[in-house]
């Protein structure tokens, strides 16, 4: 599961559990992009709770939207917190 919580103007709110396959990780890639759509200067708080890591057709879906993940590290004060 990858839930994004739009928390206050500037914040995100990501928690993390189990194994993302590729279809979660298309979905938790694109609620990722349209919640930080109008954040600047935000930032993010991650909540781990059980860690897998996401299958081999998630991870390439993760690489193929890299410069958007760049991006949006473009958008935080400190660029990667």
């Amino acid at each position: 599961m990858f839930k994004v919580i739009l928390n206050g103007k500037n914040r995100l709110d990501i928690e993390l559990s189990g194994k993302l396959n590729t279809e979660e990780m298309k979905i938790a890639l694109d609620e990722l992009v349209i919640k930080s759509k109008d954040i600047e200067n935000g930032k993010m708080l991650y909540e781990i709770i059980d860690f897998n890591l996401p299958s081999l057709g998630a991870i390439a879906i993760e690489f193929s939207r890299l410069p958007v993940m760049l991006g949006l590290m473009k958008k935080s004060r400190c660029g990667i917190d």
